[in-house]
This record gives C-alpha cells, sequence and structure tokens, in this order.
C-alpha cells in the first residue's frame, strides 16, 4: 500500500503494549509517517481540539480501544461528535477490541463515525484494506 502523504494516525489505546506493536506495525508496513500514540482518551481530544483553528487538517486515522479506563471509546464518540463537522469529515474512525462481544459490535455498526471494528491485535491486511476502503469512497 502506498501511504497517504499526509495521512496521520492516532493510537488511543490504555495498554501501552498494543500501542507500540500498533505503531511499529503502522510505521514499518508505511501506512502513516505520523503515528501518534495516547494511552488516554482525554487527551487525544485535546490533541484534536488543537486542531480546531487550523485552516486545513490531514486526513487522520482515529484507531480507538473500547474498553478503556476513565474513558472507553464510546464515550470519546460521545464527546468527539461535538466537534465542528470541519473536523470530523477529515477523521476517520476505526474501534478496536480484545474482545468483541455483540454488545460492542452492535454499538459500533450503529455509530455513524465508525467505519468499522477490528480485532486486537491489529492484523496489517485487515487494516490496510480497511484504509484503502476509507478513501477509495472519496
Amino acid at each position: 500500500m502506498n501511504s497517504i502523504p499526509d495521512l496521520r494516525i492516532l493510537l488511543i489505546d490504555d495498554n501501552e503494549i498494543d500501542l507500540l506493536l500498533h505503531e511499529k506495525l503502522i510505521l514499518h508496513q508505511r501506512i502513516s509517517h505520523t503515528v501518534l500514540p495516547f494511552t488516554n482518551a482525554n487527551r487525544a481530544l485535546e490533541y484534536l481540539s488543537s486542531n480546531l483553528t487550523l485552516p486545513n487538517i490531514p486526513p487522520t486515522i482515529i484507531l480507538l480501544d473500547i474498553q478503556m479506563p476513565e474513558m472507553d471509546g464510546f464515550e470519546f464518540l460521545q464527546s468527539f461528535a461535538t466537534y465542528p463537522p470541519r473536523i470530523k469529515s477529515q477523521c476517520y474512525v476505526i474501534m478496536v477490541s480484545s474482545s468483541l462481544d455483540y454488545s460492542d459490535i452492535n454499538r459500533s455498526n450503529a455509530n455513524p463515525m465508525v467505519m468499522k471494528l477490528l480485532r486486537k491485535p491489529l492484523m496489517i491486511k485487515d487494516l490496510m484494506d480497511t484504509i484503502q476502503e476509507i478513501f477509495r469512497e472519496q
């Protein structure tokens, strides 16, 4: 897969091992040169808030863990839903989880901001196929 030149990927996961593994995978496969890991969903929201004043923001993939302390993935989505359309239209959420129960699957599928739900640890083919699908629809 050729990387999208200005694509950035936000990794939001409380598990530091998963963060490191996914970051190395993305960089090694050259999916993106900009990978921003966050162990806390609130910090990721703060980072995205800092983009509110930018005239243009790069396309952004958000790999969002579902089960996290303090703020889980669905709570992140509730907060992110209040962001301006200009920001949300450039962000594509892919939820990730190591335990895919029916409740998580149904909630993910019902949320219009979620492009796909992938199983952790990420498989490179699944991630690449999902990203290609997102940008093919543009």
